[in-house]
């Protein structure tokens, strides 16, 4: 599977404008080309709109792609849908541990980690092994990992019933004794940046 992240930033105050143009217009013209929608988000600060779409592989992208951009529906709607966006930043990418399986919870963080040349491989089995149990013995729930086409940054979402749930298992996993006792030495071992998005499901 080939997924892709897509960020974009949008207008000021024009986010309700787009997330309804969004979910009522541009989502089901995707889906009649066989675009799958995994996930939309709006930031916290209501200045990004964050969503994922999935394909089958690199192929499948150009495809549907092709279909989709040269659409006449796509096409009536280009110009408006994109006096909307300020920025538009893409991302191809693969599932390192799952692809997205969306649960409830208002608060989410998607975490875009840069990891050192050469140590993906390592991360990706220190964030499988370690990291995910310790998060979901503490009732966080990690809904989906990927790793970008570049191999240099891993990319996740976490979930969250509200913000004061946040807050109270965000306190409790950096003071767990897994972390405390080696787990973030080891983790801070791979991480060149760490970048936090934190965002509420659309």
């Amino acid at each position: 599977m080939t997924s892709q992240l897509r960020i974009y930033t949008i207008n000021r105050g024009m986010m309700d404008e787009w997330v309804k143009l969004f979910t009522e217009s541009l989502v089901p013209m995707q889906e009649k080309h066989g675009i799958e929608i995994d996930g939309t988000w709006v930031s916290e600060d209501d200045t990004r709109f964050i969503w994922i779409r999935s394909f089958a592989n690199l192929e499948d992208v150009k495809t549907k792609e092709t279909a989709f951009y040269g659409s006449p529906e796509w096409t009536a709607v280009m110009d408006h849908a994109r006096s909307h966006i300020a920025r538009m930043d893409i991302q191809t990418m693969e599932p390192a541990l799952y692809p997205l399986k969306r649960g409830d919870g208002e608060s989410c963080q998607l975490r875009i980690y840069t990891i050192n040349r050469g140590m993906m491989e390592p991360w990706v089995k220190f964030h499988t092994e370690t990291s995910v149990p310790l998060h979901e013995k503490l009732g966080i729930r990690v809904e989906g990992s990927w790793v970008n086409e570049d191999n240099n940054q891993y990319i996740w979402i976490r979930t969250f019933a509200d913000k004061a749930d946040v807050k109270a298992k965000e306190a409790a996993f950096i003071g767990s004794p897994e972390w405390q006792g080696g787990g973030r030495d080891l983790a801070f071992s791979h991480l060149a940046r760490l970048d936090p998005h934190p965002m509420r499901p659309v």
